[in-house]
């Protein structure tokens, strides 16, 4: 139960951190997780706190690198693979040999493999991390770019290089080509066994969609479970599990289109549950680290002050000394900022300092041995304490400098989301409507599930009032046209003219409904009144013709003159909807649209009944689901030219996921 409590408060204390972190948006949302785990390190249950590395590995950093590979647009990330070898390998092998060395002359009773191992603990930068860091300014695309890519690959040749400098401490042997070897090994191999196992696993879930089984019981726990088996099988390999995870998540990005297969409804509650996970994980990285600071200083409590300030000062000394080496390889060109000039100080500077350390390196500091050759394990206390001054200098330095050098993002507020919103709509709907394939019928459906993303029912009773008897008058010519071209009887033109008189008295003038009747006199339309007594006769007289035989020719007139009546409903059905909307898309007006949407779904859902199979209602599913891609669109070309900010980019995506979500389930498609 000790275990079931301490996973249930730390995702209590992540939940509370991202409700706080909008009241006060000024600081970022990774210092209130760490405060909440400072906060929780004073229960009992968490004391003397005791992060387990290879848990923390499988259980939360690799379902998270797989999700950040799995998002990662695909095209970017090939333009992007020559950033990746010169931030994620060689400039992490190169920080580590500096900062190995630098360190060992620093501190000389430190062995110098100990020195390396303490170096490759703070060469992994943190996506998680920077992105709590950036949240509130407007970090240039390229250096966000560059940033990414590196905390996607770094992990793996840090936890490489601290293997290998553990492995020579506690052997007494280093040899290069052995250790080049198992870099190359760990490093390529992870990639290797990523990109096969997640092919693998996309072909697998491809064959579970073909043979039906693409429900949300079956492919969304598969999913969740595709990181945790490759990150084992890789490390069972000898390869890195780390990067094995974000190689398969990018290969599940790339093979999004056979993944597209899978049914709407399974495609949005997997993306749902995916987003869910990933910022509960995300909150409880921090919250680990908060929860693990206390326990860190109380082991090195017992040294002297004078020690103490001395590992303050050579962390920092370390941080400081990365921060120039970043700087001097952007400066340098050594990783390509633009393709064609060098790049500024401003961008070499945002790249030193966004280096952002996190909950990866006080795990690779925690996984340090607790013993060797008999007896406690030589500094370990120490290299725990440097390495988290650097975590929180990391943290602590791009709060302070980042707003100072970048512009804040932009307050959007509901207001904006909503003007994009509409804007979003509007686009949907007239690419619907430039689509001459689409029955008219189809398109209103379409046009109504669009507006209704809006939320903006506000409509005009006299507006409505006005263009409905327009319609009717239309509907009244109709018929009467219908009539002259001999395409209905006159028997079935007064029976419509009741009807039509009958609906228009419920929202008419006395004249508007005297003037329908004039028209279709003009034209000898005959009313004649029906008693009840004539329709008890009439019901009688069918019965018993009904029980005489269906085979009987007074029976047989009935049915006929049924289907013929049916068949000239359905013509003025189509004749009527077509000529009512052409005149509602002739009106339609940016003020008047809310009054027009409201006569045109009255219509549509009439008609509607006139064609409600299930190959229809499957036809304006599909329709649907394209209008919503309408909408990504859109989304996606006003964040690509600037037009939105990617925090409104991120509202508007989430708003049409959920709609389509919504749609999906009441339309019971699984």
């Amino acid at each position: 139960m000790e275990a079931f409590y301490s996973v249930a408060l730390l995702i209590v204390s992540a939940i509370i951190s991202n409700m706080i972190y909008p009241i006060f948006p000024k600081i970022p949302l990774t210092f209130y997780q760490i405060g909440c785990g400072l906060i929780l390190s004073l229960l009992p249950i968490f004391h003397d706190f005791s992060l387990f590395p290879e848990i923390f590995m499988l259980g939360i950093i690799a379902p998270l690198m797989f999700n950040d590979g799995q998002n990662t647009d695909s095209n970017q990330f090939r333009q992007s693979i020559g950033h990746i070898f010169s931030m994620a390998v060689y400039l992490a092998v190169i920080t580590a040999v500096v900062i190995g060395g630098a360190a060992h002359f620093l501190m000389p009773t430190i062995p110098l493999a100990l020195c390396f191992a303490l170096a490759a603990i703070v060469t992994p930068t943190d996506s998680v991390a920077l992105k709590s860091i950036t949240q509130n300014v407007e970090v240039p695309s390229n250096v966000h770019g560059i940033l990414e890519s590196e905390s996607l690959f770094n992990d793996a040749s840090g936890i490489v290089i601290f293997n290998l400098a553990v492995a020579a401490f506690l052997t007494g042997d280093f040899s290069f080509t052995e250790g080049l070897t198992k870099f190359v090994i760990s490093f390529f191999g992870g990639i290797l066994v990523g990109l096969f196992a997640g092919l693998l696993f996309v072909k697998l879930r491809t064959f579970l969609v073909n043979q039906s089984m693409d429900t949300t019981s079956v492919i969304v726990p598969f999913s969740l479970m595709t990181p945790f088996a490759i990150y084992l099988i890789s490390e069972i390999l000898g390869c890195s599990g780390i990067l094995a995870v974000v190689s398969a998540g990018i290969m599940h990005g790339i093979n999004q289109s056979q993944l597209k297969l899978t049914s709407t409804n399974v495609r949005l509650v997997t993306n749902a549950t995916w987003q869910i996970a990933a910022n509960l994980l995300n909150g409880i990285v921090f919250v680990l680290l908060g929860v693990t600071l206390p326990t860190v200083i109380a082991q090195i409590m017992p040294y002297s002050d004078i020690l103490i300030l001395e590992l303050g000062l050579f962390g920092a000394g370390i941080y400081l000394l990365m921060v120039i080496i970043r700087f001097l390889w952007v400066k340098f060109n050594l990783v390509q900022t633009h393709h064609h000039q060098d790049a500024t100080l401003k961008e070499a500077l945002l790249t030193a300092i966004g280096g952002v350390h996190g909950t990866i390196t006080l795990s690779m500091a925690l996984s340090l041995p607790f013993t060797a050759f008999g007896k406690s394990f030589p500094y370990r206390s120490q290299l725990i304490f440097v390495a988290t001054i650097v975590i929180l200098l990391s943290l602590l330095v791009p709060t302070i400098i980042l707003p100072a050098l970048l512009p804040q993002k932009k307050d959007q507020d509901q207001g904006t989301f909503k003007k994009y919103q509409g804007e979003m709509v509007a686009y949907a709907i007239s690419k619907v409507k430039s689509d001459g394939t689409i029955s008219l019928v189809d398109r209103n459906y379409i046009i109504d599930m669009l507006n209704s993303q809006k939320n903006n029912r506000a409509t005009n009773r006299t507006e409505i009032r006005d263009i409905m008897t327009h319609a009717r008058e239309i509907e009244a010519q109709v018929v009467v046209d219908a009539l002259n071209e001999g395409k209905i009887s006159q028997q079935f033109a007064n029976i419509f003219s009741r009807r039509m008189v009958s609906a228009s008295s419920r929202g008419s003038g006395f004249w508007t409904r005297i003037k329908y009747l004039i028209r279709l006199q003009t034209h000898r339309f005959k009313k004649r009144k029906v008693t009840k007594k004539e329709v008890k006769r009439r019901g009688r007289q069918s019965n018993a013709q009904s029980q005489e035989g269906r085979g009987s020719e007074k029976f047989n007139q009935l049915v006929e003159k049924g289907k013929q009546i049916r068949q000239m409903s359905l013509l003025i059905e189509e004749m009527a909807f077509e000529k009512v909307n052409d005149y509602l898309d002739s009106i339609e007006t940016a003020h008047n649209t809310a009054s027009v949407n409201f006569v045109r779904n009255g219509y549509n859902f009439r008609h509607l009944r006139f064609d409600n199979s299930d190959e229809a209602n499957g036809r304006r599913e599909s329709l649907l689901i394209q209008a919503f891609q309408y909408e990504y669109t859109y989304v996606a070309d006003a964040f690509r030219t600037e037009k939105i900010s990617r925090n409104i980019s991120d509202q508007l995506n989430q708003s049409i996921s959920t709609d389509q979500m919504v749609f999906m389930q009441d339309n019971g498609q699984s």
